[in-house]
């Protein structure tokens, strides 16, 4: 049985599948995730060195990422201005990740999704995070992160929110049965402070 879900600032599957091809597999019909970009050499580093770092815009690093689970990830999908679900007007850099190194109910992977918003919308969205948390059952807390909220729903926690002035990061499991969301709540901390 699944966790409950944040209604109103998780993706449905149906949308889901519409940013994340490869998190819904071959029956989605949208088109091919957007490519990542290189980053440029750095300054005292080879062309090739900086050629194997891909620049994605994400804040959270596939390795960090399984790191802190102990689960394999991979970059599913990203979108830059990516009108938010739940927020319309707002956009977000989205970061899709995915592992199926857990299979979740029905054999779908399991996915983490760290939305990042700047600017003067930053503070609607965690504005909406924390609502969305009480409006729906869930209980606001804070993280070991400094400026950072959580909500846990069920004794689980997997879902965060990390505020500095002008920036916001939405970090959120998706797809997580119960199980596997009281395994991710005791390393949910490790995920929110690996994200730069």
């Amino acid at each position: 049985m699944s966790t409950p879900r944040r209604t109103a600032t998780l993706l449905t599957t149906a949308a889901l599948c519409l940013l994340a091809v490869t998190a819904c597999g071959p029956s989605a019909t949208t088109g091919s995730p957007a490519p990542a970009t290189k980053a440029p050499a750095a300054a005292g580093s080879s062309q090739a060195e900086a050629a194997n770092v891909p620049d994605t815009g994400c804040p959270l690093g596939v390795s960090d990422l399984s790191t802190a689970t102990g689960l394999t990830f991979e970059l599913g999908d990203t979108r830059q201005d990516h009108e938010l679900e739940t927020l319309p007007g707002v956009k977000a850099n989205v970061c899709v990740y995915t592992s199926s190194t857990k299979p979740q109910d029905a054999g779908d992977p399991l996915v983490l999704r760290v939305d990042t918003v700047t600017g003067a919308k930053a503070a609607t969205v965690k504005t909406n995070f924390e609502r969305s948390c009480t409006d729906n059952g869930g209980t606001l807390g804070e993280s070991t992160v400094a400026n950072t909220s959580t909500c846990a729903r069920g004794g689980n926690v997997i879902e965060g929110s990390i505020n500095r002035t002008d920036r916001t990061v939405e970090v959120y499991f998706v797809n997580a049965t119960t199980e596997t969301a009281a395994a991710l709540t005791e390393v949910f901390d490790k995920v929110l402070a690996s994200v730069s």
